[in-house]
């Protein structure tokens, strides 16, 4: 086992993981990860109400995020990929889905064995129906070769890469006939609570009644470790989240699947589920 390790390919120089699923592992997550400080938005209500991560998708990978937590939306006056437009909540941000799919495939072509889950939580109308078609289309043709089936979603890192040395992402997005069943998968269920969601307190309490009796790990799951408040927008909780996933303080960071946090760099998030999966291999 390396010693040494950089955020930008942890999961590489931490082979002992690789006995464990995409399912099983601890992996640090980008909340909203297309609302960031350097895409633009409308004037009103404001990047800072807006924007929950500083940089692009792949400074988001580079930082150690393995979970992209992605909301898009469909503009239907508007052609080709870019017509796939990432959102937060109603409000559109100058990321689309070319900006992911090439961010994605130039990190693969530099990080070859890191894994990457790509959480399509939300597929919105906006001008009309979503165009699951073109949807399908462009995901596969951008990364096809690198998309994990669906019937090996389950098996380890070991295995997969048995299989592979392309099949690096995980694609889940709502179940929809005109997506691909053998390489989309299901929708990850999000442990998310909106009365917990604006006071850090309350979100604290909300994880500990999470991790107490998490989900079961055959399946991805994300939890949401993020608040926000009117005045400011998402809020920058990396004190909080420091203590509170800290191995050396808690358990919370290996029963969790997917930690989705905002401001991913601003905390050792990445670290702690590096730590976690240690421990979870060596059991």
């Amino acid at each position: 086992m390396s010693t040494t390790y950089s955020n930008t390919n942890w999961m590489a120089t931490t082979p002992s993981i690789d006995s464990l699923s995409l399912s099983e592992l601890s992996l640090p997550g980008t909340h909203n990860a297309g609302s960031d400080w350097k895409a633009s938005y409308a004037l009103l209500p404001g990047k800072h109400f807006l924007a929950c991560q500083h940089d692009t998708f792949f400074e988001q990978l580079a930082n150690g995020a393995r979970a992209l937590d992605l909301r898009l939306a469909c503009m239907a006056k508007e052609d080709g990929i870019k017509k796939f437009r990432f959102r937060h909540n109603s409000f559109l941000s100058s990321r689309n889905l070319h900006d992911l799919l090439t961010h994605v495939q130039r990190f693969l072509g530099l990080y070859p064995d890191e894994f990457i889950i790509l959480d399509f939580h939300e597929l919105a109308d906006s001008e009309g129906e979503f165009d699951y078609k073109r949807f399908n289309q462009h995901v596969i043709n951008y990364l096809g070769p690198r998309i994990i089936p669906k019937q090996n979603a389950h098996l380890s890192l070991a295995e997969l890469k048995r299989i592979s040395p392309l099949q690096r992402v995980l694609v889940a997005a709502t179940s929809h006939f005109q997506l691909d069943d053998k390489l989309f998968c299901r929708k990850i269920t999000h442990q998310w609570d909106e009365a917990s969601s604006t006071k850090a307190s309350n979100l604290r309490n909300y994880i500990e009644r999470v991790v107490s009796n998490p989900p079961d790990s055959y399946f991805p799951w994300s939890l949401s470790a993020a608040t926000y408040s009117v005045p400011i927008g998402p809020v920058d909780l990396h004190e909080e989240l420091n203590i509170w996933f800290d191995p050396q303080n808690s358990n919370w960071a290996s029963r969790c699947n997917i930690i989705n946090v905002d401001f991913i760099e601003e905390s050792n998030i990445v670290s702690y589920c590096r730590t976690a999966n240690l421990a979870k291999a060596r059991r």
